[in-house]
């Protein structure tokens, strides 16, 4: 499949800040990981193996973001049954993407983890990551009406893009995420339609 090519100023479809975003392959195993390290604290990181089986799973859902030569970002999905009421066990770290993931019949896709590399972040490049995502997966499973993700409520940044993209907030999980140091943190449940 060829890479979703992204400009700034054009459409969702297109989206971006010269970002290319490539199916990942169990290469990438290496830059996701230190991407992970760079993006979230060791109580939020999933595994490498959980990363391995996603890829194989749903490559259409398994994205690198480059910008020129440089790997920025990467950005995982999944695709779920709907359900009205977000069930907590769902977003669990380190869940088995083949318990849900139902690409054939599945109409909501749940973006599992997103991130930048430090050295881009702030250069606007989280919505245009994201959105490329969306299109991506839209046009491999036209099936999809419906994004659903789950963002810890101390993470203002992040938050925003979604927002500004759409999303809105339709659950709190109370105390979901592990601060690190013996504290608990809220996560926002947040849905919007695909396109």
């Amino acid at each position: 499949m060829s890479p979703l090519e992204c400009t700034r100023g054009q459409t969702d479809r297109d989206l971006s800040a010269n970002l290319r975003l490539v199916e990942a392959t169990p290469a990438d195993l290496d830059r996701i990981m230190e991407l992970e390290r760079q993006g979230f604290a060791a109580s939020h990181r999933e595994a490498r193996a959980a990363y391995a089986q996603r890829i194989s799973a749903f490559p259409q859902g398994s994205l690198m973001a480059w910008r020129g030569a440089d790997c920025v970002g990467c950005v995982f999905s999944e695709i779920w049954q709907a359900a009205p009421e977000p069930d907590v066990e769902h977003f669990r770290l380190g869940h088995d993407i083949r318990e849900r993931h139902d690409p054939v019949n599945g109409t909501e896709l749940y973006i599992s983890s997103m991130t930048l590399a430090p050295n881009v972040r702030g250069l606007g490049l989280g919505t245009p990551l994201l959105l490329g995502c969306l299109a991506h997966v839209a046009q491999a499973c036209p099936q999809v009406a419906t994004v659903v993700l789950l963002v810890n409520a101390a993470w203002a940044p992040a938050r925003r893009i979604y927002a500004s993209v759409g999303f809105e907030t339709v659950a709190c999980l109370g105390g979901f995420f592990d601060a690190g140091d013996g504290a608990r943190q809220d996560g926002i449940v947040m849905r919007r339609p695909i396109t």
